[in-house]
């Protein structure tokens, strides 16, 4: 047996470790925000259309967690919002529809779209500062996962056109805060180096 192969080796089993070590992390950080949102669910804070939305949750909060680094500190802005999103009450969504039936017959939807930017500016203002657009890219899709993840079990229970606004307003809003974030970040980056 030779040196390289005993380095090879020894790599594989430091990879598989940290791999194994990131998964066990990842199944915790998973099972608590799915627990998080089953309470709110159990208190009647929020609702779902089906027990299974906790499968899709679990399976994206696993992932993030399992990723760690700049997706999980992206992750956890997503978090926030989209806890805030699965609180908010109807009444805030729906506050001249009660008497609504189908989508066509929502006289605000603008309210939608602007729920979901005023998530997406908190998805933002939780982004940490960062230096490279790789990081940026990293942490912002780690929140927007995250945040999509709670932002659908909420819009399970709207109708279309009230998921499609809220979704876009948070997308929207997100990725356009980000972008100009990160651009004034380079900037002082720039002028540091100077």
């Amino acid at each position: 047996m030779n040196a390289d192969s005993t380095m090879l080796a020894t790599q594989v089993r430091a990879r598989r470790a940290y791999e194994g070590a990131m998964l066990r992390l990842g199944l915790a950080r998973a099972a608590i925000v799915t627990s998080a949102v089953a309470v709110l669910v159990a208190l009647d804070v929020a609702r779902l259309p089906s027990p299974a939305w906790l499968v899709l949750v679990f399976a994206v909060w696993l992932f993030v967690g399992w990723r760690g680094a700049l997706v999980w500190r992206g992750a956890l802005g997503g978090l926030v919002a989209g806890l805030g999103a699965l609180a908010l009450p109807m009444t805030v969504l729906r506050p001249c529809c009660a008497a609504m039936t189908t989508a066509m017959s929502c006289t605000r939807p603008e309210l939608c779209v602007g729920a979901g930017v005023a998530l997406g500016v908190v998805v933002v203002a939780t982004l940490p500062r960062l230096r490279s657009p790789g990081e940026w890219a990293r942490t912002s899709a780690g929140a927007l996962l995250a945040v999509a993840s709670l932002v659908a079990c909420r819009c399970a229970t709207l109708f279309v056109g009230e998921s499609v606004g809220m979704l876009g307003g948070l997308l929207a809003s997100a990725a356009g805060l980000a972008a100009a974030r990160a651009w004034w970040n380079t900037r002082i980056v720039r002028r540091e180096r100077v």
